[in-house]
């Protein structure tokens, strides 16, 4: 279950969705192969055969990130791909949610697929989304929204079955190159959509 493109076009930049939740720390890398502990209610356990990850803390939003500039644009994207592995990690996507356009199809594509599994009670481990290369020319289109181009890894994933088994794995994805395009709205970072450019498959 690897992440998706497809590119929907330019969007309307004008939707807003809701403030940004208050957030802590940053998740850790885990072993599919691990097992959890026991642990107190706060401690955070990896994901692993014995069941899904547990007391995942929120990725932090840099300061940065909400800077209108072209730097604030790349800490802002960076920081919604951790919030988009979070959100495969833990199946809560209100993070995720609070900083998307609910308009952008490619984003539902990809988070529909992942409640899906966890719907039918199992779960996934890995899959987390690297941004390896940023570029913008940072210029104001003209539907207002400002394009950019990233290069993501998404690494290997696994996943299982309300009974624990392996249903599937994905190995660690080669570089993908998306456009991607985002508003300042309300003094922050919205992301309109993401995907393959046009003529790229």
């Amino acid at each position: 279950m690897m992440l998706l493109t497809g590119c929907q076009g330019d969007p309307d930049p004008s939707a807003q969705p809701n403030p940004d939740p208050s957030s802590s720390a940053s998740p850790a890398a885990a072993s599919p192969s691990a097992t959890p502990s026991p642990s107190s209610t706060s401690e955070s356990s990896p994901a692993s055969s014995a069941g899904p990850a547990a007391n995942v803390p929120v990725p932090v939003k840099p300061a940065l990130a909400d800077e209108n500039s072209a730097e604030g644009l790349e800490a802002f994207t960076k920081y919604w791909f951790e919030l988009f592995s979070y959100g495969y990690e833990t199946n809560d996507w209100a993070p995720f949610e609070a900083v998307t356009d609910p308009r952008c199809e490619t984003c539902s594509n990809a988070t529909s697929a992942v409640m899906d599994v966890y719907a039918d009670g199992g779960w996934v481990w890995g899959a987390d989304s690297e941004v390896t290369e940023f570029t913008t020319d940072f210029q104001t289109n003209t539907q207002g929204s400002i394009g950019s181009y990233v290069e993501v890894i998404q690494d290997a994933s696994i996943t299982f079955s309300a009974s624990g088994e392996v249903e599937a794995e994905a190995p660690k994805g080669d570089a993908i190159f998306n456009a991607i395009f985002s508003a300042y709205i309300d003094h922050r970072w919205v992301m309109l959509d993401f995907g393959a450019p046009e003529g790229v498959q």
